[in-house]
């Protein structure tokens, strides 16, 4: 029991720091405004629909029954987070009721995406049977979000292959953390650990982004002797090999983190990282700091995809607790797949 409680404690300790970072982020871009919009005629984007997923975190609402108010898609993204505080530890350890699932891959397969990206937040069926709903209903799961957990890890890269994934991450990069540079420099040397057993049983290692990955800085000598503030997600990058680990960009997050009003530093980060990054979350930025529908935010997506590189493997969905969100996953695979 008590190592139970640890493991739901490590699975919502992300979702809690992330909501106490965000009221700030939240804030930030409500004040500064984000002047890059997208383009009024650039109505979708035409991806090849082999290259679109959708994060089924998308459904946490409704797979673990949390009803979520339509006047919180609006908020922006911390102040929502504080308010979904209550309901991470039931997230946790929700099991969805098979049914629901089943109701679930079979509207995204309806909405015509088919590719998933699976979370660990909500437990889930037995793996062969959510491996055969998934085959049922034409879905192919390609990457996944779960625990960076070197005792499990060998149970978690066997679920993986059971289900044909190439992709095996997290929605954050592990211990001990990023909150000090010995600490940073540990959760490299962790990452290329796990990231060298996925290889060796050919799959990918990935880690996803907030903003405390950027917003963590540190003095770090780059080898020439003169250090300088880096970002914690530099320092891990610098310090993992590329055949081990790679990187989602998460392109809500790291608009907050690198400043709305900073849209061509993004752009730059992209450009100069693109050999490290395997995926995209395709999650649109309000200009109050709240996650909008695709296509109805402050981003310029084309511009995106183009620092990013030919190299993404997939572009992925997400919206975090929408009201609706069948209705938010229909508009953003239309948006994406231009239909």
């Amino acid at each position: 029991m008590e190592e139970d409680m640890k493991m739901k404690g490590r699975r919502i300790a992300p979702l809690l720091m992330m909501s106490s970072a965000l009221a700030a982020g939240g804030a930030a871009a409500h004040d500064h405004g984000a002047p890059h919009k997208a383009s009024e005629a650039a109505q979708c984007l035409g991806l090849p629909a082999e290259k679109i997923a959708i994060q089924t975190y998308t459904f946490a609402p409704v797979l673990a029954g949390i009803p979520i108010p339509a006047e919180w898609d609006t908020l922006p993204a911390g102040e929502k987070f504080e308010r979904l505080k209550p309901f991470f530890a039931k997230l946790a350890g929700a099991k969805p009721d098979p049914a629901r699932l089943a109701s679930v891959l079979k509207q995204i397969a309806d909405m015509g995406y088919r590719n998933i990206e699976g979370m660990d937040l909500i437990g889930g069926s037995d793996p062969a049977a959510y491996a055969k709903l998934l085959k049922d209903n034409g879905l192919q799961a390609v990457a996944s979000h779960g625990a960076l957990d070197k005792t499990k890890w060998p149970t978690l890269l066997a679920e993986a292959k059971a289900r044909g994934q190439r992709f095996i991450g997290s929605g954050g990069f592990g211990g001990p953390g990023l909150d000090t540079l010995d600490h940073v420099l540990e959760t490299a040397r962790n990452l290329n650990e796990l990231g060298e057993a996925a290889a060796a049983e050919g799959l990918t290692l990935y880690v996803h982004n907030h903003t405390g990955e950027f917003d963590n800085r540190f003095l770090y000598d780059h080898g020439d002797g003169k250090p300088v503030m880096t970002s914690a997600w530099e320092i891990v990058a610098a310090n993992t090999d590329p055949r081990f680990v790679q990187f989602e960009i998460d392109v809500f997050w790291a608009r907050l983190a690198f400043k709305p009003d900073r849209f061509d530093d993004l752009l730059a980060f992209l450009e100069k990282y693109r050999s490290r990054i395997a995926l995209l979350h395709m999650k649109d930025l309000a200009p109050n700091g709240a996650v909008t529908d695709m296509g109805k935010g402050t981003t310029d997506w084309r511009r995106v995809i183009e620092a990013a590189g030919p190299q993404i493997a997939y572009y992925i969905y997400e919206f975090d607790f929408p009201s609706d969100p069948a209705k938010a996953a229909k508009i953003g695979f239309d948006y994406l797949s231009c239909g």
